[in-house]
């Protein structure tokens, strides 16, 4: 199989507005992709976002019956097999060509849209229609991928209820364990604490995941300080009664927006997993670059 698909999620799929497959390896499988925000409206700007600030248009509206005909189209280009016929998919291994999710995320923060409520209730109708057609359809998860700033929000906590029905699962982002890097990495006016609080509610009531990017900085790796720190959120968390599913841990794969970012050594990276997991229990799963 070409590797290279696995860098390949662009936004653009079909001359769609707003829903793209991308060939994905934390989903292994083919992630079904619904971008919230094509306007890039965010409350973080990572450094090692890929995001770059000319190509943000604030303000652009989301049009649920457009959405719902692309991704009606495209889960069935997928279900079918129809889309494995055609670049770059076609090179595609047979294992991976299942389709995991739709996933809620886009070119900024998800949340942050008005009309995510709406969205989620779109995925559940067209994830069951598909069952009905194609039954197997049944494991096609709905998931939601945040940067977890806003999970106690309560318009939030209703698109979660919905999510929660429909075989759903939260992926939240936590790159940090103090706020002092959460603001060199993220570089957002929202307090560190709000969103460790919101991923402890959320991960009480729903399946949550955590991603964790991890990169160097300037040519220096994750201090091991840092790396204390996060670990022992992750432990607060599960003595406040969280869960985590499991843990994806990933470094730099597609080039930020700020040179200074660089991927971690993929040996790096597997070390820190083994010590998450020897301190908390958590499954970690490694992504290098």
């Amino acid at each position: 199989m070409n590797t290279s698909l696995y860098t390949q999620h662009s936004r653009f799929w079909q001359k769609n507005m707003y829903v793209y497959p991308v060939l994905s390896r934390r989903s292994r499988g083919i992630s079904i992709g619904l971008n919230l925000t094509p306007g890039g409206e965010c409350n973080f700007r990572c450094c090692y976002c890929q995001v770059r600030k000319e190509e943000l248009r604030p303000g652009l509206p989301i049009h649920l019956e457009k959405m719902g005909e692309e991704l009606r189209h495209c889960v069935e280009a997928a279900l079918s097999g129809a889309i494995f016929q055609h670049p770059p998919f076609d090179s595609t291994a047979t294992a991976l060509r299942r389709v995991n999710d739709l996933a809620l995320s886009g070119d900024g923060e998800p949340t942050i849209s008005p009309s995510l409520e709406k969205v989620v209730q779109l995925a559940a109708k067209v994830r069951q229609e598909a069952i009905e057609k194609y039954p197997t359809a049944e494991a096609m998860q709905l998931v939601l991928i945040t940067n977890a700033t806003r999970l106690r929000k309560p318009e939030v906590q209703a698109a979660l209820e919905i999510l929660a029905a429909n075989n759903g699962a939260i992926w939240a982002k936590l790159d940090a364990g103090t706020a002092e890097y959460y603001a060199r990495v993220n570089r957002s006016s929202v307090d560190f604490e709000e969103i460790l609080a919101g991923i402890t509610d959320s991960s009480r009531k729903y399946r949550t995941v955590l991603q964790t990017l991890f990169m160097a900085l300037k040519g220096e790796n994750l201090p091991e300080a840092e790396l204390e720190i996060y670990i022992r959120r992750l432990e607060t968390i599960l003595a406040s009664g969280g869960k985590l599913d499991h843990i994806q841990l990933h470094t730099i794969c597609r080039p930020p927006a700020c040179s200074f970012c660089t991927p971690l050594p993929k040996e790096v990276l597997e070390n820190f997993a083994q010590k998450i997991e020897r301190r908390t229990g958590i499954l970690v799963e490694t992504f290098a670059g």
